[in-house]
């Protein structure tokens, strides 16, 4: 007849032992959620360093990040992470090469870089708006009314402004001077108008993605290191 087996433990070392790994994970979830706020702010940073050199500051300040579940919440041992732009539909078109066509009217106007910039502003929405000076208005109140070129063999038009002068800031009116001694150009495009326009691609968000997802799991991976380490004095090690 066999005895009773020769083995036990003791219960208070069962309730250190559950303690210590309560203590372990609560420890694991603040270094993640330690990590995840560190990632979120190194993504945002990146996405606005890529958008802003093609598309401006105030596009990409509208990159914008979060973290789950919320600080002063209780920390999670598997946070998450987001980043999205108040400015979709601008990312979209320049990241993907959307092409773009005219709604009501027959032509889209695309200003060149001799028309007034005043006229041009963002919405929340991130749609290309109408500011208070509309940027035709503002380039006919500028040099008057602008002459019509309608270019031969293509579906295009380009508006232009006459008797203008250039100078340290861009085009404006001639100047008197200017008129008399005959130094006016003519014909100087301000605006071309087409049926449709393709985006050109000028940034990569997913690449930043990309890059953002290595940089989270290399974060974590070094937190959890090193608490593993402190706790169990190994790193990596098989059993």
């Amino acid at each position: 007849m066999l005895g009773q087996p020769d083995f036990g433990i003791d219960i208070d070392i069962v309730q250190d032992l559950a303690g210590d790994i309560d203590a372990t994970v609560e420890e694991l979830a603040q270094a993640a959620m330690a990590a995840a706020d560190a990632v979120e702010d190194w993504g945002k940073r990146q996405l606005r360093t890529d958008t802003e050199p093609a598309l401006g500051r105030k596009v990409a300040n509208a990159w914008r990040s979060r973290v789950w579940p919320n600080k002063g919440g209780q920390a999670s041992i598997a946070p998450s992470i987001g980043w999205w732009s108040n400015a979709p539909h601008i990312i979209t078109a320049f990241s993907e090469g959307v092409t773009v066509r005219a709604g009501t009217g027959k032509y889209l106007m695309i200003p060149t870089e001799n028309a007034p910039q005043s006229g041009l502003g963002f919405g929340q929405s991130g749609r290309l708006r109408r500011a208070r000076n509309y940027a035709l208005v503002a380039a006919e109140r500028k040099f008057g009314k602008l002459r019509a070129i309608k270019v031969k063999g293509k579906d295009l038009v380009l508006l232009v402004a006459d008797r203008v002068q250039k100078n340290k800031s861009g085009y404006g009116p001639a100047s008197k001077t200017t008129l008399r001694r005959g130094r006016e150009e003519n014909g100087v495009v301000m605006f071309i108008l087409v049926p449709a326009a393709t985006m050109p691609k000028l940034v990569d968000p997913q690449s930043i993605a990309d890059a953002i997802g290595r940089e989270g799991v290399e974060r974590f991976a070094n937190a959890f290191r090193e608490i593993t380490r402190r706790r169990f004095g190994r790193e990596g090690e098989s059993p």
